[in-house]
């Protein structure tokens, strides 16, 4: 599990910009934002961190977490 977290951290810049991503995104699914993943978990954090983790959030150009869809509408939703 470490050596997918840290690949993660790889991916989006650092390891402290991995925590500001997924606490970025739990807090957008805590003032009901869509959720991007089929899932029974209702922990925001680990519902980001799954969404992460299947490649459906990224971090966009302003730190923030955004859906990984073509239609930019899509993104506009968070």
């Amino acid at each position: 599990m470490n050596y997918k977290i840290d690949e993660f951290a790889k991916q989006v810049g650092g390891s402290l910009r991995l925590t500001s991503l997924i606490i970025s995104r739990a807090r957008q699914i805590v003032r009901k934002a869509p959720i991007f993943v089929e899932t029974k978990i209702d922990d925001p954090v680990q519902i980001a961190f799954l969404e992460l983790m299947q490649k459906k959030i990224k971090l966009g150009d302003g730190n923030v977490p955004t859906q990984v869809l073509e239609s930019k509408k899509a993104e506009k939703q968070l």
